[in-house]
């Protein structure tokens, strides 16, 4: 649900609940450089129309659901209903032995008021109840922040991957006008932050805070950039991309 961070919250055309929409190219990129156990649970706790659910479930992972605030698409076979990632109430999939956290969460606009901090706390959240990874797509400007210095320094990231791609975001409720159009042309710079509970943090020799690698993602071959003709395609990544459990 991430959207370019200049501009007012309730600025022409900004969705008021930050919906925002990656393509399941974007999931899939991560999961070629990121390893996911098939015994873990995985869940998107702000998933809007399952993409993420669904670029996971296509990979073979056979534990993937969604949440959200709304129901954007109540009769996805992926979708457990409304939640509230961020009160009070828990949802019993956040008790599961394993679960991984992969998410877009929203940034800054909540009800179209501005929330400060918002995609920090949906992460201090997942990385409350997760037991093996968090991973957030971002914009890459969001590692520029005193405030998040505090967030990197208590939870380092075990791997910031660059996506050298810039993948189109557009507006959930805006892409059945927008047609063809609605995933052309990114314009911001995005990033996947993952924290591994199994990866201990790099710790700086002079005893400063840790530190993450930061890698970069290919692009997309041109032939593979044509959008598949069905969300639940099978995908074939390489072998390392999705593991069994030891």
């Amino acid at each position: 649900m991430s959207a370019e961070l200049s501009g007012p919250p309730q600025g022409k055309g900004r969705h008021p609940w930050d919906w925002y929409v990656e393509e399941h190219w974007v999931t899939h990129a991560l999961a070629s450089v990121v390893p996911l156990d098939r015994a873990v649970t995985y869940l998107d706790p702000c998933c809007g129309q399952l993409h993420i659910p669904e670029a996971l479930a296509a990979l073979g992972l056979p534990h993937v659901h969604g949440t959200d605030l709304f129901e954007r698409a109540p009769d996805h076979r992926l979708f457990l209903g409304c939640h509230d990632f961020l009160g009070d109430q828990r949802h019993l999939l956040e008790a599961s032995q394993r679960l991984s956290i992969i998410m877009n969460p929203p940034y800054s606009c909540q009800d179209g008021r501005r929330v400060r901090g918002l995609a920090e706390q949906f992460i201090r959240r997942a990385l409350a109840i997760a037991t093996d990874k968090v991973c957030a797509v971002l914009p890459l400007k969001w590692l520029g922040s005193a405030g998040r210095y505090q967030l990197f320094a208590q939870f380092p990231p075990a791997a910031i991957w660059i996506l050298s791609e810039r993948p189109s975001m557009p507006p959930g409720d805006a892409i059945a006008a927008l047609g063809k159009a609605a995933f052309n042309n990114g314009k911001v710079d995005y990033m996947w932050v993952v924290w591994d509970a199994a990866a201990p943090p790099l710790l700086a020799a002079d005893g400063t805070p840790p530190t993450a690698p930061i890698s970069w993602i290919a692009p997309r071959q041109k032939t593979k950039k044509l959008r598949p003709k069905s969300a639940h395609a099978e995908i074939h990544l390489p072998l390392h991309a999705v593991s069994e459990s030891s």
